[in-house]
């Protein structure tokens, strides 16, 4: 047998067996449903399993982020239970069980969870409550009929008094909209975020040494924002301002 059709059987062979191998594993959706059964069945840890290997593959989820962390929760480990919920809620800050879960799990823990101020509330109001994507679309549509609405106002020669009401209303949206959205990349893409998963009490320290003395304590759960990182050691800030150097294992960024 020629050398090259011996070559172009085994590279054939070779395309189909792969083909095979791939049909043979499970899919993401498979897997998803799996879990959740092994949920139910009370295996929470191997559920947990599970999800983590849907999210390492790359397909994450607020739906996927709230079950690993409903399944963490009911393993008893609170603080890495916290931390898919944060993460989930950026996707679905909007969710009533994922808000509920987390002031719950919180309560357990006694958790900073880094309320934002009256006035941030007040200046940002869809700031952490729709989603970083949504707000994207929601002040570019705005914006594009904004100045659609303004476009029609200057060709139109009667120049109606409901377009300029139009235009107010428009513009008025879009700041809040372009504002919020402002606030949260901000927060959340700019300023590195991370949630304490050891569990107790984990030390911050005035220095990144273990004899390092003592500033202050972070519950098992806690919302801490990473300023810098040196070795194994994390410098963090809580929600007052205070900062303090943290064993990089004690935590997990967002």
């Amino acid at each position: 047998m020629p050398v090259r059709v011996l070559l172009l059987m085994l590279f054939i062979l070779s395309i189909l067996l792969g083909g095979a191998v791939r049909a043979a594993e499970p899919s993401p959706r498979t897997t998803f449903y799996h879990a959740n059964a092994l949920y139910k069945d009370g295996q929470y840890a191997a559920a947990a399993k599970e999800y983590e290997e849907i999210e390492q593959s790359g397909l994450a989820s607020g739906n996927l982020y709230f079950n690993l962390g409903n399944a963490y929760f009911k393993t008893g480990e609170k603080g890495r239970a916290i931390l898919n919920y944060e993460r989930a809620r950026r996707l679905i800050p909007g969710d009533p069980d994922l808000s509920a879960n987390i002031a719950y799990a919180q309560s357990l823990t006694d958790a900073d969870a880094c309320s934002p101020a009256l006035w941030q509330v007040v200046v940002f109001p869809l700031s952490h409550r729709v989603a970083t994507h949504q707000l994207v679309w929601a002040t570019s549509a705005l914006y594009t009929l904004l100045l659609l609405v303004l476009a029609g106002y200057r060709l139109w020669p009667a120049r109606p008094r409901w377009l300029v009401y139009a235009a107010t209303g428009l513009a008025v949206l879009v700041l809040i909209s372009s504002t919020s959205l402002a606030q949260q990349v901000l927060t959340d893409d700019w300023q590195p975020r991370a949630v304490v998963i050891s569990s107790g009490d984990a030390p911050a320290r005035f220095e990144p040494a273990e004899n390092g003395t003592v500033h202050f304590v972070l519950k098992e759960g806690s919302l801490v924002r990473v300023v810098e990182t040196r070795d194994n050691w994390v410098e963090v800030a809580r929600c007052d301002g205070r900062r303090g150097w943290i064993e990089k294992s004690a935590i997990e960024e967002l």
